[in-house]
């Protein structure tokens, strides 16, 4: 998956546009990363990777190339 293609994952989750979306960006900042934003991580692991990650695992996450680097 290459970076433009988490970005879109990540940007679509998080009800942004794209070019909003940077690698430094806090989570935690973010009015949109909510439970249904965790839900959507884990749901988009699963379907990509056939990983099913505990919710605790994707709350831990801070900034934006933490949940890219889930994208593995």
């Amino acid at each position: 998956m290459t970076r433009e293609e988490k970005i879109e994952i990540i940007a679509d989750i998080l009800e942004m546009d794209d070019e909003n979306v940077k690698e430094d960006t806090i989570l935690e900042e973010l009015e949109t990363w909510d439970s249904v934003a965790v839900l959507s991580v884990i749901s988009v692991i699963n379907e990509k990777f056939d990983r099913y990650p505990k919710a605790e695992e994707i709350r831990a996450y801070k900034t934006v190339q933490d949940l890219m680097n889930a994208f593995e």
